[in-house]
This record gives structure tokens, sequence and C-alpha cells, in this order.
């Protein structure tokens, strides 16, 4: 099976080529907008292009079986924001529409349904009700997705080596406030992303688990609470976790004084998980 995979020097993206090269029957290639300075992943031959280029995408996507679109812009440039997560994923969906691939996977993100809180929220439980122009654009990338056939993967937080907005935002907000909110008690789903890779490369392999243009969330099968996230965050760098706790109501007060954005203060003291749609190894 030939698998091309779509920003295959991300965060996610290079997770899942890395877990293509490492598997079985599977000739992995690296859909990129450079080449990698390293020389990249053993065993994948990459390709240079941009989705907003269709003729780079046609050739990208010639003579394979699969695309895995791992292509996203999570930033606050609302141009960029339109240009990959909605103009760049409809192209997507074109290309792979007109070529016939196989299959078509694409990582979204389960921050297209809003602030919350969410408890045990299975697919669509909710009304779509993204708060930034990240998450808007990626409904519209969704939608270009689906109606191309293709199946949406929605994680929540993914952690891991090459994490820069998760953890380090987690811990960034808290160590403002300097303390814990109702002693780090809010519940959230997360994975780690070579999990998240083993579990999109499966689906990949088996295709007939989900029929055309449908929505999975992936995500570990227990949500984690805040308190214990940063517990593991101290073990693994030494990243002292505050050892005073605040109520919600005065956190946000504080961190109105200190610049702490609403959202942001909701991420970490509201539960935010998510039903399983599949068991993750």
């Amino acid at each position: 099976m030939t698998t091309l995979v779509l920003g295959a020097s991300g965060f996610i993206g290079s997770a899942v080529a890395r877990q293509l090269a490492s598997s079985d029957h599977n000739r992995a290639i690296g859909f990129v907008r450079s080449n990698p300075a390293n020389g990249g992943i053993d065993g994948v031959r990459y390709v240079v292009g941009d989705a907003s280029d269709l003729s780079t995408l046609y050739r990208a996507m010639s003579d394979v079986d699969t695309v895995i679109c791992c292509v996203s812009y999570v930033g606050d440039d609302g141009q960029r924001c339109t240009e990959v997560n909605d103009r760049g994923i409809r192209n997507v969906a074109s290309v792979a529409s007109d070529i016939g691939v196989d299959r078509l996977i694409h990582v979204s993100t389960a921050s297209v349904y809003g602030t919350g809180p969410f408890r045990d929220l299975p697919v669509d439980g909710a009304p779509l009700k993204p708060h930034s122009l990240a998450s808007c654009s990626r409904v519209a990338g969704e939608r270009h997705i689906r109606g191309a056939g293709g199946l949406v993967i929605r994680p929540h937080l993914v952690y891991g080596p090459g994490d820069r907005w998760f953890m380090p935002g987690l811990t960034s907000i808290v160590g403002k406030l300097g303390a814990l909110i109702d002693e780090g008690s809010a519940l959230l789903s997360t994975i780690h992303v070579d999990r998240l890779a083993y579990e999109i490369v499966a689906l990949a392999q088996t295709p007939e688990v989900a029929s055309p243009g449908t929505v999975m969330h992936l995500n570990e099968p227990e949500p984690t609470s805040v308190h214990d996230l940063l517990t593991r965050e101290h073990r693994q760098t030494g990243w002292p976790v505050p050892g005073r706790s605040l109520d919600r109501s005065t956190a946000v007060a504080r961190a109105q004084q200190l610049g702490i954005s609403r959202r942001h203060i909701d991420m970490i003291s509201l539960d935010h998980w998510f039903r399983n749609d599949r068991g993750v190894h």
C-alpha cells in the first residue's frame, strides 16, 4: 500500500510518516513545503509542494492508495486560516476525489465544538460552535473532506515530542496564575502523538471500519485531570507544580488582571472530554 502523508514535517504528520515507515507492506510518501533539513525519516520519500497548488497535489497523489491529511494552521492570522484550513483542504478533497484514491483521512480537532464544558460527548453530540478563527476554518475543511467521502478524525489535545501548543500552553497559563484551578480537577481528553499516529495508520489499513463521510473521536480511553497532566510534566521535566489552588471565579478575575484570556481559563478549568470511537492500544 502506498500512502501519502500531507503535512509530513509537522507535529502529527511526522509521527504518522514515522509509523508508516515502520509498518510492513507500506510505502510512505511525505508531502512537505520544503525538504527536511535533517534528511527526514528513513523509509519516507519526500515530495515538495503546497496544498494551495493543485498541480503539486495532482503529482503527489498520482499512484497512491491512501491520503492522510495532517495539514493545518493553528495561529491567529485569519487569512492564513482560510488559505490553509479551508481552501487548502478543499483542494486536497477535490484532487483526491478526482483521482479516485482508495482512502482519504483528515486530522481535524475537537475544538470545533467550542469552549464546553463537555462530558462524554459523542460525535456531533453538540452543535459545532468553534471559538477561534483557526477552529472556524477547520469546520470548513471538515465539510470538504466529508463531501469527498473522506474520514475526519477529531482528537482533542495531543502531547508528546514536538508539542508546541498543548503542554507548553497549559504550563504557561498555570505558571502565570501561580496556582491550579479547583485543585486541577478538570478532566481533559488527551492522546500521545505516537498513539494517535498508530491509530490513524490502523484506520488507513482497515477502511471497512468507517463509512464514507464519517467523523470519529480519537483520544485515550479515559480523560486525564489537569492535576495529573501537570504532575506527569513535573516528573518528566521538573516543571514546578504550584502548591496552591484558586476557585474558578477567583481564577477568572485574576486572569483578567494578568491578561489571560477567558478561553484559556475555560480550557484548564472546565471538563472537555469526548466519547472515544476507537479503542487506543
